[in-house]
């Protein structure tokens, strides 16, 4: 009986550490650094990522159990409408994003050493918010990209589709010529349609992932012709008409939009400068009158 004490002190102590390590990770780091072991020997890190990593290495586990569920899921579907630009997941996102924390902290306590403290906070509030804005504007970009490409896209795959192939055989030949965003959208909803999900779900999911307003009146117009038994070549050409007006309907309204700007940025660069040398051109031409006054 006394020879188990020290089996069980060594359990004990194994379980302890094994029980730490939990409380530090969430599991995920050694999936993350299977899935982009690959990517990373073909394009090494540079510049500042690599020291992001390393500060909020240690910080992904609280992290991830302060963000909770639902903001997990809302985190996930945002970098996934964004793409997973520079192959980014959760974990990555929340690993860079506590680098930066962590990078703010040093710069507080540097620049509150020399009494500025208030440089090193707004210099952290721009770090703080640089990976929601990044993912945020890549998000953007990606969605106009998916919006421009539709319909020369829609165009293509209606004469594939009059030529004689299937709906699915012929979404798979126009992504094989389009390696754009909008080309692999497609490639997920057949995969999802391959594996037994049905073609509605599919392109519902389509629609939502992507959050266009042009996919989801593609969607929409084709679902409803499914449903009305509509020749589907006719339908994808009249689709793509109705969507490329679109489309053009909403370049001229930023266009309208960019008028009033343009005006802002005259306004208040362009006039205050000419002013400026107006009045020097003046006070430079009457500079005996003027100094007879002084």
């Amino acid at each position: 009986m006394i020879l188990l004490i020290p089996f069980a002190a060594a359990a004990l102590a194994v379980l302890a550490i094994v029980g730490t390590q939990m409380l530090r990770t969430t599991g995920l780091e050694d999936v993350e650094a299977s899935m982009r072991a690959a990517r990373t020997s073909e394009r090494p890190q540079r510049g500042l990522i690599p020291l992001l990593d390393l500060l909020g290495k240690r910080l992904v586990g609280t992290a991830m159990r302060a963000y909770g569920t639902k903001r997990l899921t809302a985190l996930e579907e945002t970098i996934r409408r964004a793409g997973r630009p520079d192959g980014v997941t959760v974990t990555i996102y929340i690993r860079r994003q506590m680098g930066f924390l962590v990078l703010t902290a040093i710069l507080v306590v540097l620049f509150g050493l020399v009494g500025q403290v208030h440089i090193g906070l707004l210099i952290g509030a721009v770090l703080c918010g640089w990976m929601r804005l990044w993912l945020t504007t890549t998000g953007r970009k990606r969605q106009a990209q998916i919006e421009s490409e539709l319909p020369d896209f829609l165009d293509v795959l209606g004469v594939t589709v009059t030529a004689g192939l299937g709906f699915r055989q012929a979404v798979e030949r126009v992504c094989e010529f389009h390696k754009g965003p909008l080309a692999q959208e497609m490639t997920t909803a057949l995969r999802e349609m391959s594996v037994g999900v049905s073609r509605r779900q599919a392109f519902l999911s389509l629609r939502d992932r992507t959050r266009s307003e042009a996919v989801g009146t593609f969607v929409t117009a084709m679902l409803q012709a499914e449903e009305l038994g509509v020749p589907l070549s006719d339908a994808l050409t009249d689709i793509a008409a109705d969507v490329r007006q679109e489309y053009a309907q909403r370049v001229r309204q930023q266009a309208a939009k960019a008028a009033p700007k343009v005006s802002l940025v005259i306004t208040t660069t362009i006039v205050p400068g000419a002013l400026l040398l107006m009045i020097g051109a003046v006070v430079l031409a009457n500079a005996e009158s003027f100094r007879g006054l002084f």
